[in-house]
């Protein structure tokens, strides 16, 4: 006969699973600790900070030792690593820049904590001066004035002199600056420059921003009164300059004694709309264009000008037509064409036009 033993030795039923299943254990005993090209790599273009690889749970010696001559992973810039090596593309680039510009030890810079700005931004928006943004070799960073960041490698550190202005976030996830602040961050290293004058032009003329907010920026440097290119780009756009060639057609108009005109201004005949010439002497009725395709947006608006000369010599105004190379070689022969006709003026419908300035 079998007794039953007793119920205190009778092993206590399991309540609950312990331990996973084999096949969980399995794939647990698998499974890497951490990925940064899969967590990272794809979202940030496999551009991270060291900050943000030991947050991840990265060892420093696994870092170091991706970093090594020959490894998988090279170091762009302080700090900043690509996990992959070979030459950076130019969004890595924009993308290493803003990272290394962020706050030290954190794993990434707040949303328009850092800006990007100056000559990147400038081709991103398309301004023929500023080049493809391939082909940028520097990258402008705007940051808050207290930050001590230096200059490293191809960055640029700019301090905002007080709060850090709004940025946006672009379409390829990072944070500009307004075309109107990027030109005045780049106005202290190229404002003497005649690239800066071609810049603000572009920016205005192919309406990147408003003529106001541009020469808001541009007042609103500390250094803005020290700095005479961009005192003078102030001046010629107040003018109703709109390209550089229109700018050096200016000086020449100042520097031969002739009144000053009017630049851009939009002219009507009877109150119909008439043309935009870029010079007007209004007191004569006199235009001034200048021909070149160089300084146009595009083929059809280089032809455009050429309707707009022959409605005004259509209408009775006498034009004087010139290239921005006479201009620069050779202007005397126009300089006189124009001082004869404004001696002899007032020509053609001189009652009947009206003009309004260049906005």
């Amino acid at each position: 006969m079998t007794l039953a033993a007793p119920a205190s030795a009778v092993p206590p039923t399991p309540t609950a699973v312990t331990r996973p299943p084999a096949t969980a254990r399995a794939r647990a005993a698998t499974r890497p600790v951490v990925d940064p090209l899969l967590l990272v790599g794809g979202d940030q273009q496999h551009i991270v900070t060291r900050a943000q690889l030991r947050a991840l749970g990265v060892p420093s010696g696994s870092i170091a030792h991706r970093l090594r001559p020959g490894g998988p992973w090279q170091r762009v810039l302080p700090r900043v690593i690509c996990l992959q090596t070979g030459r950076l593309t130019p969004h890595q680039r924009l993308r290493a820049a803003l990272a290394y510009a962020g706050p030290k030890g954190r794993p990434a810079p707040q949303a328009g904590e850092v800006l990007l700005t100056g000559v990147a931004v400038l081709a991103d928006a398309g301004l023929p001066s500023a080049g493809h943004p391939a082909d940028v070799t520097e990258v402008d960073v705007l940051i808050p004035g207290q930050r001590r960041v230096a200059d490293r490698g191809f960055v640029r550190i700019h301090r905002a002199t007080g709060a850090m202005p709004g940025g946006f976030e672009r379409d390829d996830g990072l944070w500009s600056t307004s075309v109107a602040r990027a030109l005045a961050d780049l106005a202290p290293r190229a404002g003497g420059q005649r690239r800066f004058r071609a810049l603000c032009a572009e920016a205005v003329q192919r309406r990147h921003c408003e003529l106001g907010e541009l020469l808001d920026q541009l007042l609103a440097r500390p250094d803005a009164r020290e700095l005479t290119g961009p005192a003078r780009v102030v001046e010629e756009l107040t003018a109703g300059v709109r390209s550089v060639v229109e700018g050096e057609a200016r000086d020449a108009v100042r520097g031969a004694g002739l009144p000053e005109p009017l630049w851009n201004p939009v002219l009507f005949l009877d109150g119909r709309f008439l043309a935009v010439p870029d010079a007007y002497w209004p007191q004569a009725c006199v235009a001034l264009e200048i021909d070149s395709r160089a300084w146009h947006l595009s083929p059809a608006d280089h032809e455009r000008s050429l309707t707009r000369a022959n409605r005004l010599t259509a209408a009775g105004l006498p034009v004087v037509r010139t290239t921005p190379v006479q201009l620069r070689r050779d202007p005397g022969p126009v300089l006189q064409e124009v001082a004869a006709l404004l001696s002899a003026g007032p020509h053609g419908p001189h009652r009947r036009v009206s003009w309004r300035r260049a906005r």
